[in-house]
């Protein structure tokens, strides 16, 4: 039997340097707690700032009781806003549309968190079409030269799908059609109501929720897109590992928290039922949607 001896010098060389690679080790998987003393979570959104606050508050409440870190809620005003505040720390945690985050990770600027499931029980949705019940339009081939309002140029529903939809059927819709935008899903509604645009086009699941709050009556739906992402929380590429994995967890188990069920029904106004895990797969439906649509960048 042979022993290996070492001398004591070593051995404290030795000790030291394994001391050295854990302190380092906690230090980075606790870097969070003494670097960031609070949380920005950033809400793009159409809506008035003043409802973004209202419809999150007990969110980032939640949040910020899970982590013991106060979370605020900003509210930019467009992707590039956001993009820049994302890679200058001033915003921390987002919540967009697949569409958005897709640009985002792909300029190195985003992480997924958990990927939103929504009301209908899907992490897809399919964006409707819809014209005045007494318009002569029944097929969308018959929009050709007409005002179609889609919501947003950064829109999922609101644009990516549609437009892609609308070129997959031989129509292109920058060529072919007037595209306004709206802004909103109310304007939207109101727009084809009012006679201002021949047809328009949101979220199947925003439109449902929409008809609760509005008499569509007098809308009918003409197509509904392929399938698109639904909405992801995600992170700046930069925060630290260790709270992400952390934050993933809290806001994947709020289901099987009683407070965190009673914040997710106050998100379903949002058609959010709950957050799953997130699978990258699902990119392949945007860059699909990105092709067809033919859209640049």
């Amino acid at each position: 039997m042979f022993f290996l001896r070492i001398e004591p010098r070593l051995t404290k060389v030795v000790s030291s340097y394994i001391f050295a690679f854990v302190f380092i080790f906690v230090l980075s998987n606790n870097s969070y707690s003494s670097e960031l003393k609070e949380l920005n979570l950033g809400i793009l959104s159409l809506s008035p700032p003043s409802k973004i606050y209202k419809n999150w508050k007990p969110f980032a409440q939640y949040l910020s009781s899970k982590l013991d870190m106060k979370v605020n809620i900003i509210a930019p005003r467009g992707f590039g806003k956001l993009k820049n505040m994302a890679e200058n720390k001033q915003v921390d945690l987002f919540y967009v549309n697949s569409h958005i985050f897709y640009r985002l990770k792909k300029s190195g600027k985003a992480v997924p968190i958990a990927q939103m499931y929504n009301i209908a029980d899907s992490t897809t949705s399919q964006s409707n079409i819809f014209v005045r019940n007494d318009s002569n339009i029944s097929d969308i081939s018959q929009l050709k030269g007409k005002t179609f309002a889609f919501v947003s140029p950064m829109g999922a529903g609101g644009y990516l799908a549609p437009r892609a939809f609308m070129y997959e059927h031989g129509i292109k819709t920058k060529q072919q059609t007037i595209e306004i935008f709206t802004k909103n899903l109310t304007n939207s509604i109101y727009d084809v109501l009012l006679g201002k645009a021949d047809a328009a086009t949101m979220c199947g699941v925003n439109y449902q929720l929409m008809s609760k709050k509005l008499d569509t009556g007098e809308l009918k739906i003409i197509a509904s897109s392929s399938k698109y992402p639904e909405n992801v929380l995600a992170a700046r590429s930069n925060l630290p590992t260790s709270l992400l994995d952390k934050i993933r967890t809290i806001v994947i188990s709020m289901p099987d928290d009683s407070h965190g069920k009673e914040v997710l029904t106050t998100l379903n106004k949002m058609k959010i039922k709950k957050f799953i895990p997130y699978d990258p797969e699902i990119e392949k439906l945007t860059e699909k949607l990105l092709r067809s649509g033919e859209f640049s960048g």
